[in-house]
């Protein structure tokens, strides 16, 4: 089997063969996002989808005419490369294994349940020479790189603070409860918003010095939390997430000459002066605030998945490498490791004589 891997991805890369790929969990971001996606991509094939509920993977193979399976090892025989969506808690096991048999793999986020999960997966995909992806898809908007762009020039100054916020009553369609599971899914919003939110946190502003972190669990998996952190610069800020509040959804980044605000969830910034007169904007273009092509979160699967073939044909590294995605699995799980209660706004001191 491994010689037969070999031959697959050295043909593959030599001659620009179609890239077959195994879809392993049959979710909704699977049906929603990464199969329409590689529908509509010439340079591959979709060579099997695999779900435990062999019912629901034959339904929707039925719809691409291609085989379903219940058994993830099934990608070996038929697939050189897989996009894993299954359960968080499943992302290391299964995905060092097929790593090791030198199978390429896009990974939802998060990456893994733990940073020494992340380090297992990076070692699997050394040792099978494969190329790992993580599908932080928000790094293809292209709002997220002309935020980094006026960060890198200088635009706002001397940064002074930020503060991020996501947030809305939790309404992902599911087919299962694993998202409401700490075993399985490792954690609430936190893991699951946050790996996107703190992800462009990173890519933005660079590392964490210190934080505290609040959140509302008693047990369970969290539905809002708050972050205070002090960045490795020197300034600090917010972060707030939640499952169960509209919140305003953009992050805002403000330094002593101009205030930066980036819409989340879509394709969307601004720049202004603090006393919100219009100032440089995206790459020079003068106007209070722009909206650049749109891009719907659906449009995002699509470059997702063609930078991940990129990266497997040897063009360049993925735009999200496991090393990357590591980093907010790693703050995400030093953030539970010092968890401290989110105080409600019905709480109230009891006052003692």
């Amino acid at each position: 089997m491994r010689d037969e891997r070999e031959q697959l991805v050295s043909e593959q890369r030599g001659e620009r063969r179609p890239v077959r790929v195994a879809v392993i969990g049959c979710g909704a971001i699977a049906e929603r996002g990464h199969l329409p996606a590689l529908s509509k991509l010439s340079n591959c094939a979709i060579a099997l989808l695999v779900d435990k509920d062999l019912d629901r993977a034959s339904r929707l193979a039925a719809q691409y005419k291609v085989p379903a399976s219940d058994n993830y090892r099934d990608a070996l025989k038929y697939a050189n490369a897989a996009i894993l969506a299954l359960p968080h808690h499943l992302h290391a096991e299964i995905g060092c294994e097929l790593l090791q048999a030198g199978l390429h793999l896009l990974v939802e986020k998060p990456m893994a349940m733990t940073a020494h999960e992340c380090d297992g997966m990076l070692a699997a995909a050394e040792a099978g020479q494969a190329v790992l992806a993580v599908g932080l898809m928000r790094r293809f908007l292209h709002s997220t790189h002309a935020a980094r762009w006026v960060l890198q020039q200088g635009l706002l100054g001397q940064l002074q603070r930020f503060d991020f916020q996501e947030g809305n009553v939790f309404n992902w369609p599911i087919q299962s409860d694993f998202l409401l599971r700490r075993e399985t899914a490792g954690g609430g919003v936190l893991f699951d918003t946050g790996a996107h939110t703190l992800d462009l946190l990173l890519y933005w502003l660079g590392d964490v010095a210190s934080f505290e972190y609040y959140d509302d669990s008693y047990g369970g998996v969290e539905a809002d939390c708050e972050l205070r952190l002090k960045l490795a610069s020197g300034v600090q800020g917010t972060v707030q997430l939640s499952r169960t509040r509209d919140l305003r959804n953009t992050a805002i980044i403000e330094g002593d000459r101009a205030i930066l605000e980036v819409n989340l969830r879509r394709n969307w910034l601004s720049v202004r002066s603090p006393n919100g007169e219009s100032g440089l904007v995206g790459y020079g273009i003068a106007s209070d605030s722009f909206e650049m092509v749109e891009q719907q979160f659906s449009d995002l699967f699509k470059p997702q998945i063609e930078d991940w073939f990129a990266a497997i044909c040897g063009e360049h590294p993925p735009a999200v490498p496991g090393t990357e995605a590591r980093r907010s699995v790693a703050l995400i799980e030093a953030c539970y490791a010092q968890r401290r209660q989110l105080e409600f706004p019905w709480n109230f001191q009891r006052v003692t004589a």
